[in-house]
């Protein structure tokens, strides 16, 4: 008895260890939905913000994410451009507050009528016809905000069956309220596809190693500024290592980045916590540079 006892108590031990471990968020910058596939079904651009929009939400819902603020958002795609079009290199001095770029694309968008029962084409289907199958598809990509290099990259595909969509007045728009979009086969099959993309971008972040940087080095008051706070779940008393790029090796043949070297340049503790910033004193260690990285203490 006096075993199984010890035993539920190491469990429940390791189990409040995983749960301190997540109490950091990771921050991911979410790029809008391209919704280019699916251009010839002329989704209203409030619909496609909607949609874009619920996916940002699921994600923080998970309490594992900060999504950046759309100002942030258009820097970092903009810089992402500057990257993919030179070295590959971020721009000198710049620190990007975010870990991952999610992108998301729509790679199928169709309705398969069942049945009979005629009804009225618009939009690319038959309003009010007997039943119809939706299928939806998002192709989803995460990049390393720092080289580039890609994460992670699957399809999120979501189906659903229901009977005909019937919006609006008699005869009816497809999009006319997004409501009734949502609650159609086609709305389904769309929330489905983003419930599993989340859960994809979820499963992929959780294996990756917290990190944030160096904003700021105060040598004589031996104080260390981060670019994450509060809302990043960093509290007073966390303990982080950090680290500085050494060496980046990259493609002779294409520039892409292929691996970097770090090394370890000290250690810090948080003294206090802002939104989004945190200041650290020094533990170990005497030079820090901004840029250089933060992760969790090993």
């Amino acid at each position: 008895m006096r075993k199984l006892a010890t035993l539920l108590m190491v469990a429940a031990l390791a189990t409040l260890s995983q749960a301190q471990d997540h109490h950091l968020k990771i921050r991911l910058a979410v790029a809008p939905i391209d919704w280019s596939f699916a251009e010839s079904w002329h989704v209203p651009q409030g619909f496609q913000t909607a949609l874009y929009e619920k996916m940002v939400k699921k994600l923080m819902d998970t309490g594992r994410f900060v999504v950046l603020e759309r100002e942030a958002l258009d820097a970092l795609l903009k810089e992402q451009a500057i990257k993919e079009e030179s070295t590959g290199q971020s721009m000198k001095g710049k620190i990007v507050p975010a870990q991952a770029l999610v992108q998301g694309k729509i790679s199928d968008f169709q309705v398969q009528e069942r049945g009979g029962g005629g009804g009225v084409s618009v939009g690319g289907f038959h309003i009010g016809a007997d039943a119809n199958q939706a299928k939806v598809a998002i192709n989803v990509r995460l990049f390393d905000v720092d080289t580039s290099e890609v994460l992670f990259t699957d399809t999120a595909s979501g189906t659903a069956s229901g009977g005909g969509i019937k919006v609006g007045a008699n005869i009816g728009s497809t999009y006319t309220d997004f409501n009734a979009f949502q609650n159609s086969p086609l709305g389904k099959a769309t929330t489905t596809a983003i419930d599993k993309a989340v859960d994809m971008i979820l499963k992929k972040m959780n294996k990756q190693p917290w990190s944030c940087k160096v904003a700021d080095y105060d040598q004589q008051a031996k104080e260390v500024a981060i670019n994450a706070g509060d809302d990043a779940g960093v509290k007073v008393g966390d303990q982080f290592d950090i680290v500085r790029v050494t060496k980046v090796i990259k493609d002779p043949d294409t520039g892409e980045i292929l691996g970097k070297r770090t090394e370890r340049v000290g250690t810090v503790r948080v003294k206090s916590v802002d939104k989004k910033i945190s200041y650290c004193e020094v533990v170990e260690g005497d030079s820090f540079t901004v840029g250089d990285t933060v992760t969790e203490k090993q």
